[in-house]
């Protein structure tokens, strides 16, 4: 793999403009990518790496935009030219289509295997799907179940299975552009992504890598570009930069990343408790949570973390066991859960948490509009915006006003609201799934501190991470599991992530 900048890119990008009425999102950006280089395009949200990833598949039209693929000026008009230099975009939004089984999500757009090229062959087809799927590691996904069946990370793995695979006398991809493909990935996951990333590489493939995560942009980029309110910032080898220059350039400050450490003790109280939870993806779970703990969920994809927090909202039914909050026996349904203090951020806010096309105020009230109104009838809508200033104010989110719409707001802003959402009535329990998922090094910090501000004024945090770092760095304890069963129980002081993800494994004991 060379460093030489002479040599030709196999595309090049100069001069790209976008303004939407009248302000500009992307200005003057250039970017070049070569054959054999894994390219990292880095910034905070709103940056506007989506938008260049949007113009390089021809779904958005850039208002100026010169292009070489191999030094021959092409132009980029449509979608069309990504299929002409055979590009393959891997974006963070899964776009499943849960009827489908694991197998024909994987082989989507493609010809399926046939009998008399009339019917399909469905046992070459799952043959095929487990040949793909042994090729990345997952031995733990079913070709033949349905889509809707699966986690949101062991949807992502078979998303990335379907765009790694090429079709009979079809040629392979010669640029990957990957979008936080491991936003749902855990550890284990993710190195075996970076493994097949890195192979793609040496067989003389570019890449084109967007991560908030700074770590994995050391461990697999060659280059990186630095893009900051729509201007490049940065280019550079990756090998001549530290993590603080990195960060300064994409944020214009010197930002440290920390884990706020606790201000108060610890209480004794045992304000949750689970006992012998059990349904198709626990078996048998029992804990308990003290006032203002931080209780850590680590696992493997298919463990059950995920599953245990939507048990416990009532998103899932149980089929055994008992939950108790403050000591009562309490039946979990999702509106009694909010009407008890116990509030929820799930997995995938776009899908599972926001209502896209609706604005702040109607997003960070939605569990509470009911409450507020008279004889379920009148709402109160001055109270409910009321309200929402001040929680919102409190996450220091970022918006035009209360009236905008949420999906045009940043990822990290779209996350801020479920938190407002969720300290709403200053909940009891706090119970989070991937709380930084998609979020840039600014908002993730500031996520960082709410909930450390929210453990030290008495809140119980269950919280599940892909993270190991910040598992360890925020938790006071953390409950492993595997296979649905509760692994082990370990404390975070002395902790590393070798030694959590050897608990992980089932190999700690």
């Amino acid at each position: 793999m060379s460093d030489n900048l002479t040599d030709t890119p196999l595309l090049k990008l100069t001069n790209v403009k976008k303004s939407y009425s009248g302000i500009s999102v992307i200005n003057n950006i250039s970017l070049s990518l070569f054959a054999g280089e894994i390219h990292a395009l880095v910034g905070e949200n709103g940056a506007g790496k989506s938008t260049l990833i949007k113009i390089l598949s021809g779904s958005v039209k850039a208002d100026s935009v010169s292009c070489e693929v191999e030094g021959e000026p092409v132009k980029l008009e449509s979608v069309r030219f990504a299929e002409k230099l055979s590009i393959r975009f891997i974006h963070q939004e899964l776009n499943a289509i849960p009827h489908l089984s694991v197998a024909e999500f994987i082989f989507l757009g493609k010809r399926l295997p046939s009998r008399l090229k009339i019917l399909v062959n469905w046992k070459n087809l799952n043959n095929n799907a487990q040949t793909v799927l042994n090729k990345f590691g997952i031995n733990h996904i079913n070709p033949k179940i349905t889509v809707g069946r699966l986690s949101i990370g062991d949807k992502m793995l078979v998303k990335l299975c379907g765009a790694f695979v090429a079709e009979d006398h079809k040629k392979e991809a010669r640029l990957y552009v990957l979008d936080e493909p491991t936003a749902s990935l855990n550890s284990t996951e993710g190195s075996r992504l970076f493994s097949l990333l890195k192979r793609l590489a040496n067989d003389g493939r570019a890449i084109l890598y967007v991560s908030h995560r700074i770590n994995e942009i050391f461990e697999l980029a060659n280059r990186v570009t630095v893009l900051r309110d729509g201007e490049v910032e940065l280019k550079k080898l990756i090998r001549h930069l530290s993590v603080s220059d990195l960060l300064e350039a994409m944020t214009g400050r010197q930002v440290v990343q920390t884990f706020p450490k606790r201000q108060t003790f610890l209480s004794n109280e045992i304000v949750l408790q689970a006992k012998n939870l059990r349904n198709n993806s626990l078996k048998n779970i029992s804990f308990e949570v003290k006032c203002g703990e931080v209780l850590g969920i680590a696992g493997l994809s298919g463990s059950g973390r995920s599953e245990l927090l939507r048990a416990l909202m009532g998103c899932d039914s149980l089929d055994t066991g008992h939950i108790f909050l403050n000591g009562k026996n309490i039946k979990s349904s999702i509106s009694t859960m909010w009407k008890s203090g116990v509030a929820y951020i799930p997995e995938e806010r776009r899908t599972q948490g926001l209502v896209m096309n609706q604005t702040v105020t109607t997003n960070t009230a939605l569990p509470f509009i009911r409450q507020s109104s008279l004889f379920n009838i009148f709402v109160n809508f001055s109270a409910l915006r009321r309200q929402t200033k001040a929680t919102t104010t409190s996450v220091k989110l970022r918006t035009l006003g209360l009236n905008q719409m949420v999906w045009q707001l940043s990822g990290g802003n779209q996350q801020k609201i479920l938190f407002a959402r969720s300290l709403w009535s200053e909940p009891q329990v706090l119970l989070l799934d991937e709380p930084t998922r998609g979020v840039d090094v600014g908002a993730k910090q500031e996520i960082y501190e709410i909930i450390r501000s929210v453990s030290d004024r008495g809140t119980a945090v269950l919280m599940v991470s892909s993270e190991l770092r910040e598992l360890i760095g925020l938790c006071d304890k953390i409950l492993v599991l595997k296979n649905g069963k509760l692994e082990d129980i370990v404390d975070t002081l002395d902790l590393t992530e070798q030694k959590l993800l050897s608990s992980c494994y089932g190999q700690s004991k």
